[in-house]
């Protein structure tokens, strides 16, 4: 995919910082991008800023902002998203001189332009819920990018709500394009950028299964068992086909204890709201004894469901791990 190349926008002039000021924030800028960085092949970055922290990885999940800030909602916002897939955060610091307005319309405009459709927009204190909008994007994440972090937390963390923020998504065959941009500027600071660019893409399972054996042995030991190899479409309660394995393994525990009767129970994370997670995680329970009852022949009465949504993590929600560690299904004895 070509590249997005941002220039700046001629816009209305704007009272400049003192010379002497901007020189000395300029100097302060590190003169060069953070190691094994580089800009994203979907976007570049705007004209003359410096990479200040990087991640990647093959496959993780982002929370995208739909929603202004809101202390009292799980992920800290009004209303936000899970996104999966290969995931790439990085965070630039503006040369002196530059708004936080101008760096922001500029990538508004190159990212309309190459046919993302924006799916929230929020300025200032007042329209991102207050200055701490900004803080609930970049704080989970500063312990998962390397790079300067002192210098990320005081560009992005404005303190007086200059901020500007979007989320948009990019639908194409391959698989959907999901971005999050926040353009943060402290007084007399330098602009800070955080962007963070998810491509769908299938995660690789399979890779690790849960035996009878060990399944046995949790129950025994802690009268439940967590498992990972039970995966569902995104958002949805259909069974991926990599599941396989672990509900052959499920069938024959059940079968080696025929006295055995289990209780499945479906987990998410706290990302989305609570009363679809319920029912979402309920549905997926359900999705797993329909498969052992028609697969495998268990009878119906050994099995019972129950969804518990967000409400029994075993991680925490506030940054990516501790989410994919809380999106589980829990075989539990009765």
């Amino acid at each position: 995919m070509r590249q997005l190349l941002l220039r700046p926008l001629v816009l209305l002039p704007t009272l400049a910082l003192p010379l002497l000021a901007a020189s000395a924030l300029a100097a302060a800028l590190p003169p060069h991008d953070v190691s094994g960085s580089h800009d994203h092949p979907v976007v570049s970055r705007f004209a003359g800023s410096v990479i200040v922290g990087y991640a990647q990885k093959d496959y993780g999940t982002a929370t995208l902002p739909l929603g202004r800030y809101d202390a009292d909602q799980p992920g800290r916002f009004a209303r936000s998203e899970p996104a999966e897939g290969r995931l790439t955060r990085i965070a630039y610091t503006v040369p002196a001189g530059k708004s936080a307005l101008e760096v922001y319309r500029n990538f508004a405009q190159a990212l309309q332009a190459a046919g993302f459709q924006l799916r929230f927009h929020c300025s200032g204190d007042e329209g991102c819920g207050g200055f701490d909008f900004g803080s609930a994007l970049i704080e989970p994440l500063l312990d998962q990018m390397h790079g300067d972090r002192n210098l990320m937390v005081s560009t992005l963390e404005s303190a007086d709500g200059n901020v500007q923020s979007l989320t948009a998504r990019l639908q194409r065959p391959g698989g959907n394009v999901d971005l999050s941009l926040l353009v943060s500027q402290n007084e007399q600071q330098p602009v800070g950028v955080l962007l963070q660019v998810v491509e769908a893409r299938t995660m690789a399972t399979g890779q690790v299964t849960v035996d009878a054996k060990a399944m046995s042995q949790g129950l025994a030991q802690s009268g439940h068992i967590a498992l990972y190899g039970i995966h569902f479409a995104s958002d949805s309660a259909v069974l991926d086909k990599s599941s396989g394995g672990t509900l052959k393994e499920m069938a024959k525990l059940l079968k080696t204890q025929p006295s055995l009767k289990v209780c499945i129970v479906g987990h998410t994370d706290n990302s989305g709201a609570l009363a679809h997670n319920l029912a979402l995680s309920q549905q997926r329970a359900e999705a797993v004894i329909k498969a052992l009852i028609a697969d495998y022949g268990i009878a119906p009465g050994r099995l019972a469901a129950k969804g518990l949504a967000s409400y029994a993590p075993v991680a925490s929600n506030r940054d990516d791990d501790g989410k994919a560690r809380n999106r589980r299904v829990e075989l539990v004895e009765q």
